[in-house]
């Protein structure tokens, strides 16, 4: 479950303050999708940040699992993102070094788990999305779609409970 109650972000520029959200509400229910839309300079992406647990807010309070996470530190934060969300950022994130493979894989290393156990799971989630023939490619060779299927891949390593998907 997910909660935004009044929240507010706003940014320096200069000498003026720009409030990228003011006094926001929202409530997610467990299994629900939402949407975020709007124009350009709306905050979509500073609520996506804040749900994400990648920023916080300048008032407010945000939610997760019963969890007030706008007054978490740093460190608990990190292991919210790592524990609790799964992101598939439009940038997709992917390490260039790496190859298809190793990006999906990359979470478990991370984690310590065994070699085996990394590429296993990562082949069974690169076949999910159609890319098991590429799994030896790095990003350069894929094409935007490719990237964006290894991305997802990358994040249902995880299963997290909660993803949040930029376009």
């Amino acid at each position: 479950m997910i909660y935004m109650k009044d929240v507010s972000k706003l940014y320096p520029v200069g000498e003026k303050v720009v409030a990228a959200l003011s006094h926001v509400s929202l409530h997610i229910a467990p299994g629900e999708y939402t949407a975020i839309v709007g124009p350009s300079g709306s905050g979509k992406s500073t609520m996506m940040h804040l749900l994400g647990c990648l920023d916080t807010p300048t008032s407010g309070q945000v939610t997760l699992h019963g969890r007030d996470v706008s007054t978490l530190r740093p460190l608990e934060l990190s292991r919210v993102r790592g524990e609790e969300i799964g992101f598939v950022f439009q940038g997709f994130q992917l390490l260039p070094q790496l190859t298809a493979l190793e990006n999906v894989a990359m979470p478990l290393l991370l984690a310590g788990a065994g070699r085996r156990e990394r590429e296993s799971r990562a082949k069974a989630l690169l076949e999910r999305v159609g890319l098991a023939d590429r799994k030896d490619d790095y990003p350069r060779q894929l094409s935007g779609g490719q990237k964006q299927r290894v991305a997802i891949a990358r994040v249902f390593l995880k299963n997290p409970p909660i993803l949040i998907l930029d376009e």
